[in-house]
C-alpha cells in the first residue's frame, strides 16, 4: 500500500501501490473507505467536502421529489454514494442518481443508471460542464443528465433522443417543470429551490450602438 497526501489539508489515505487502477479495483478499495474519492483515468482523487447549505438543500430537495415518483416505476433514487462507471478506469459519484436496473443490494455501482444530477459548486462547476458532461454523454445507458446551480435559478437538462443524439433544455423560472418521462417523474423548479431564494438567471441583452453623427 502507498500513502498519498492531499495538498489542501494534509490528509493521508492508503491506496493500492500501483500507478493505474481499474474501475473494479477502485470500487473494491472504496468499499473499505470512510472518505469520498473518485477515480479519473486510473488515478484517485479526493472529493471536496463541506458543501454550502444551498448545495445540500438542492440535493435533498431533488432526492425527496424524485424518490416516490421514480420508485413507482421500479427505479431507485440515491445521493452522492452511488458510483457511476464512466470508463474502464474512471468512476464518478454524482450528487443524485436514478437507477432503473435490476435491484442488487450488494452492488457497488448503479447498473444501469438512467439519470444523473450534478449540483454546481465553485470548485467543481468547470469540471462538471466539461469532463463529466463528456463522460456522461458517452455512457451507453444514461438518458438524462441534469445540471443545477444552487445559487442561481438555472437548470440545464441533457436528454438523449431515440436517435442517440443529445438535446439541451434550459429552465430558469420557478414556475417551470422539467418533464422526466424516462423515469416516470417530473421536477418543478419550485421544488428544487424550496426554502431557498436563488438569484434570477441572467438574461442576455443586446447592446445598442451609440447613434453616429
Amino acid at each position: 500500500m502507498l500513502e498519498i497526501r492531499t495538498p489542501s489539508d494534509g490528509f493521508h489515505v492508503a491506496v493500492p501501490e500501483q500507478d493505474f487502477l481499474t474501475a473494479d479495483e477502485f470500487l473494491g478499495w472504496m468499499s473499505t473507505q470512510q472518505e469520498r474519492f473518485e477515480l479519473v483515468d486510473g488515478r484517485i482523487f479526493r472529493m471536496m467536502t463541506g458543501a454550502k447549505q444551498s448545495h445540500n438543500v438542492v440535493t435533498a430537495n431533488i432526492v425527496a421529489t424524485l424518490l416516490p415518483q421514480a420508485r413507482s416505476g421500479g427505479c431507485r433514487t440515491t445521493s452522492s454514494d452511488t458510483a457511476v462507471r464512466t470508463g474502464p478506469a474512471t468512476v464518478r459519484y454524482p450528487d443524485v442518481v436514478v437507477d432503473c436496473g435490476p435491484s442488487d443490494p450488494d452492488a457497488l455501482e448503479a447498473s444501469p443508471p438512467t439519470l444523473v444530477v450534478e449540483v454546481a459548486s465553485p470548485e467543481t462547476s468547470a469540471i462538471d460542464a466539461t469532463d463529466k458532461l463528456d463522460e456522461y454523454r458517452a455512457h451507453g445507458d444514461l438518458r438524462l443528465i441534469l445540471f443545477v446551480d444552487p445559487d442561481v435559478m438555472s437548470v440545464k437538462l441533457y436528454r438523449r433522443g431515440g436517435d442517440g443524439r443529445w438535446d439541451v433544455e434550459r429552465y430558469g423560472d420557478r414556475a417551470m417543470v422539467v418533464g422526466l418521462p424516462e423515469i416516470g417523474a417530473s421536477l418543478a423548479l419550485g421544488d428544487i429551490y424550496a426554502t431557498l431564494d436563488p438569484s434570477p438567471r441572467p438574461r442576455l441583452r443586446l447592446v445598442e450602438e451609440p447613434n453616429s453623427r
